[in-house]
């Protein structure tokens, strides 16, 4: 069983995921990394050359890898929701949890990276303020549609957001089964 992490850039998936894959006990996995990893460059390079549809692929080539594997947390890419292609594979992987950051959090934390020479490509030329809201716009349907559970991390820490993971994986049982597999294995 895997616990895939979703939501826009920046909501903490990766860093949630590391703290969480610890207290599980299972291995962690960010599917931008392992992408860039595989492509042999950085998601902007890939962007810049190749556009986002081909980058969209190789996310969904990256997403059937990581089916094959054991039990993990999965940290994915903020638009891994829009293909529904990509929302039923990890439906079939395990549980999806939302990471539900507020729209000033995201702009803040895109603009720190903005001028610390971030890997994350913008969608366009635009305002990054307008260009985000726009996005989230379209996508916070398809986050709620896709998430087995959200967690609002507004005013939390990391740690505040992954107990509250921790939480609801211990209530729902899901725990239990990764404990139960990893033992077998």
């Amino acid at each position: 069983m895997k616990v895939i992490l979703i939501g826009y850039r920046t909501s903490g998936k990766s860093t949630a995921g590391m703290l969480l894959s610890s207290r599980l006990k299972i291995p962690f996995t960010d599917t931008d990394l392992l992408l860039e990893e595989n492509s042999g460059m950085p998601i902007k390079e890939i962007v810049a050359l190749k556009g986002w549809d081909y980058f969209r692929a190789m996310e969904r080539e990256t997403i059937q890898i990581l089916k094959q594997k054991g039990a993990g947390v999965i940290a994915t890419g903020g638009g891994v929701v829009l293909l529904g292609e990509n929302v039923t594979l990890l439906k079939q992987m395990g549980v999806i949890v939302w990471l539900n950051a507020p729209l000033q959090d995201i702009i803040n934390r895109l603009k720190e990276d903005a001028q610390s020479e971030a890997k994350r490509p913008q969608f366009t030329d635009g305002d990054l303020a307008q260009e985000t809201a726009d996005a989230l716009k379209r996508r916070i349907p398809l986050y709620e549609n896709a998430a087995d559970f959200a967690v609002a991390t507004e005013c939390k820490s990391v740690l505040q957001v992954t107990d509250e993971i921790y939480q609801y994986l211990l209530e729902s049982g899901i725990v239990a089964k990764i404990n139960k597999k990893q033992k077998l294995s």
